[in-house]
């Protein structure tokens, strides 16, 4: 399985592979601080899940990088790990694609079964989550 990671903090990032590591065999990585600076190898450009991290602080996620790697990436699962609950911010990321929204205090085992349920071509929300 390949995954993506995209968050700012280096921290969270290699908790998560370790974390990740422990739960799905045969996991290859890449991890980057930002959307901009996404950029697959050229040899093996395919993911099957990408996880985009949002800070509290965050108002959103940039559409337009976020619309750029949805197309350059069109096979893959799109997992955005969230701060904090933002229900109209979910929804219409949902709406427009993304397959996954989880919130950063949840059970670190629900990022388990959220790429789990995405990587079967089902969308995955957290209980918080109430999409309409």
């Amino acid at each position: 399985m390949k995954i993506a990671l995209i968050d700012q903090h280096p921290v969270l990032r290699s908790g998560m592979r370790i974390f990740l590591t422990d739960h799905f065999q045969n996991l290859t990585m890449l991890q980057t601080a930002c959307l901009e600076t996404f950029s697959p190898s050229a040899d093996d450009p395919s993911f099957d899940v990408i996880i985009i991290g949002m800070t509290e602080e965050a108002d959103g996620v940039d559409n337009v990088a976020l619309k750029r790697i949805m197309q350059e990436n069109p096979n893959s699962s799109f997992v955005v790990y969230a701060g904090k609950l933002q229900q109209d911010l979910a929804t219409s990321l949902i709406n427009e694609g993304v397959s996954g929204y989880i919130l950063k205090n949840n059970h670190p085992n629900e990022l388990v079964k959220c790429i789990q349920t995405v990587i079967k071509g089902d969308k995955y929300v957290c209980e918080e989550v109430k999409i309409q």
